[in-house]
């Protein structure tokens, strides 16, 4: 078995990243998904 070109497999990881981002730009709104941010946290009643 030859051994894996480094140079590929982080293109490869490049190339994947790149179309998980491409595909949740073109889902609908309410299938995409949030990238950036965190659990919404729900104020403490009084």
């Amino acid at each position: 078995m030859e051994k894996l070109n480094l140079k590929f497999l982080v293109g490869l990881g490049l190339f994947c990243l790149l179309a998980a981002i491409v595909n949740n730009l073109r889902a609908p709104e309410g299938k995409s998904v949030e990238w950036i941010g965190g659990q919404k946290v729900l104020e403490r009643p009084k």
